[in-house]
């Protein structure tokens, strides 16, 4: 047996048989014969990029879930093909290749039940597919899409198949690098997916397993005609009618560990569950997937009750099937735990679960004993972060998913983690520090309502500091904001004391005469002269907020170049626009900070771009 990481996944059950790991091995090293297997050495042993696209490993969902913008409409229908349950998924590839929206659709066919992946260009064909299949298959036909010299396609899946896929279009945000290249230097060859239709599903028959059960039942598939679920019986129809308890055939392991009946990362998600007869739900969870209104006349009134049953029950044999393995000391890969954002797992094999960081890193006492409480209850740790956050350690696989959802339910958001806009980081500011000029509490506040968790092609920090001080380091942020005041003086007012030079900290002030003199070369604008004067001389010139853009710490230290002083509203647009130029320039997701971005480009054209958007109006 070669060795191949993905072994921990297959060999304990845990393995979906989405075969989404054969589908992207660009050395063509795994092969699917009713699960995957490796069939050749691999130099990587398997921990390329088999084991991170497969989504039983992690589900990555909150950060696709985020860029996404995952929502939930609900609504049935029927097609203009004959198919089950009303011919909609047809309906809506036919409507896709008629309007050139795609080159082909990745559908799965069959050989006598047994299902095979197939691409369809001609709509006329689509009719050969239109049935519900309930084994095991795999979407190979992607690799003969590309091969083909196809560049945009539809696939249609079950919920594990849509989350690989899903995983495969996010690749570089997820994995941190490009795909994987095989031995001439090359990437696998797939077309872009475009329409990720999704099916509903509660679980996959094993082929050998569905023939013998069917033989048992005096039925030989060769005969059958159609296959529905109804309730807890298989019914076939070969001319009859037979009923068969679904309890009689086994079902794919992997199942037993499956959470998704609706195909939760789908554009759209279809079943006949929830609809009248004749017809099938159809779920719309993206902007993309709103094309197949265009497709089909869909009606309001599904039944999500009916749906929501059938989430419930595979929710239950979820847990059912986590706790008999942790009962029994096997495997389990916690996949899910990448469903909620700021999860992450420790070097011991353990959890910790961040709280995103309060506006300005403030929390209530009730927030506080709230937070200590649930770390003893489970038997965690608590640590502070530089960025004002809070991170539970110590939580096991088994306890982090309801330690974050506890954490919601007091409006305490686990994220801040991962190619988005990291807490904003923020001094005590204005009324809590003597040398506070702004109130950076309130900054932050705007800043988290219109930036918290937006997705980016790297992480974005940004940090507040109240005064010139910049005790939290803003000019090395992506984005560094500085409270700041100039002053100026009254010359009727000033008798030369000098009490302002006792007090400037740079140096920038000279006392001729009975006058003091300000080097604006010099000043950092903190406004203590100010404060200080004992006549009231002198006054405020200038004040705001001054901002720094391009900053970075780690590996190397980048100084952030200073943009001038801003409002707040000038300070949000600029952040939105810097966020959009950054989006369209960066190449390589989750290696580019945002500094190295602007000295690619050129710092000049990416100031002058964000300065056109703002000029412009560009809204998001």
């Amino acid at each position: 047996m070669y060795e191949w990481k993905l072994h921990e996944i297959v060999d304990s059950g845990l393995c979906a048989k989405c075969g989404t790991c054969v589908v992207v091995c660009p050395n063509n090293l795994l092969k699917f014969e009713n699960g995957p297997k490796i069939i050749e050495e691999c130099l990587k042993k398997g921990s390329g990029m088999c084991y991170e696209i497969c989504p039983r490993v992690s589900s990555d969902k909150y950060q696709i879930k985020i860029r996404e913008g995952f929502k939930e409409e609900c609504y049935y229908g029927r097609g203009d093909i004959e198919g089950q349950d009303g011919g909609v998924v047809s309906t809506f590839l036919k409507y896709l290749l008629n309007s050139k929206k795609i080159d082909g659709a990745i559908v799965v066919g069959d050989e006598c039940w047994k299902p095979v992946s197939i691409v369809v260009q001609n709509p006329d064909d689509l009719i050969k597919c239109a049935k519900s299949k309930y084994t095991a298959s795999i979407l190979d036909a992607l690799r003969e899409a590309g091969e083909m010299g196809l560049k945009r396609v539809a696939a249609v899946g079950l919920p594990c198949q849509i989350a690989g896929l899903r995983k495969l279009q996010y690749f570089k945000y997820l994995a941190k690098h490009d795909e994987e290249r095989a031995k001439d230097g090359k990437a696998a060859n797939l077309p872009k997916i475009e329409y990720l239709i999704g099916l509903f599903c509660t679980e996959k028959f094993e082929y050998d397993s569905l023939v013998d059960v069917l033989s048992k039942h005096h039925i030989q598939i060769k005969d059958v005609k159609k296959f529905d679920v109804k309730g807890t019986k298989l019914c076939v129809y070969d001319g009859e009618e037979h009923e068969i308890p679904l309890k009689e055939i086994e079902i794919t392991s992997g199942c037993k560990m499956c959470r998704d009946f609706d195909a939760s990362m789908a554009d759209v998600s279809v079943g006949c569950i929830g609809s009248p007869d004749g017809c099938s739900t159809v779920i719309v969870r993206t902007k993309r997937g709103e094309d197949i209104k265009k497709a089909i006349e869909l009606e309001e009134g599904v039944n999500v009750e009916e749906i929501d049953k059938l989430r419930r029950l595979k929710i239950n044999r979820f847990k059912k099937e986590l706790a008999r393995r942790r009962k029994n000391n096997e495997k389990v890969s916690f996949y899910w735990l990448a469903d909620y954002g700021g999860i992450g797992k420790r070097g011991d094999g353990d959890y910790f679960v961040r709280i995103r960081a309060k506006p300005g890193g403030w929390y209530s006492s009730e927030e506080m004993n709230y937070i200590s409480k649930l770390a003893e209850e489970y038997n965690g740790r608590i640590k502070l972060t530089n960025r004002g956050g809070v991170e539970l350690h110590g939580i096991t696989g088994y306890d982090a998913e309801d330690v974050a959802l506890k954490l919601i339910g007091r409006a305490l958001l686990p994220g801040s983690e991962g190619p988005l806009v990291r807490a904003t980081l923020a001094c005590p500011g204005e009324g809590n520090c003597a040398g506070g000029l702004i109130n950076t509490t309130e900054l932050c506040n705007l800043i988290e309502e219109k930036f918290k968790e937006r997705p980016a092609p790297y992480k974005v920090k940004i940090a507040i500091s109240g005064c010139p001080n910049k005790c939290v380091r803003p000019q090395i942020h992506d984005m560094g904001i500085v409270g700041v005041k100039f002053p100026e003086v009254d010359e009727e007012k000033c008798n030369g004391c000098g009490r302002c030079a006792d007090v400037c900290k740079v140096e920038a002030i000279d006392v001729m005469g009975q006058l003091s003199h300000t080097n604006y070369n010099v000043c950092i604008g903190c406004g203590k002269c100010i404060k200080e004067c004992p006549s009231e001389a002198r006054n405020v010139k200038e004040e705001g907020y001054l901002v720094y853009l391009g900053g970075k710490t780690g590996r190397e230290v980048v100084e952030g170049i200073k943009m001038g002083i801003m409002d707040k509203g000038e300070i949000i647009d600029t952040i939105d626009k810097v966020l959009l130029v950054y989006g369209r320039y960066a190449e390589k997701p989750q290696r580019e900070r945002l500094s190295a971005v602007m000295e690619r480009v050129g710092k000049g054209k990416f100031l002058d771009e964000v300065r056109g958007l703002m000029k412009e109006g560009v809204r998001t």
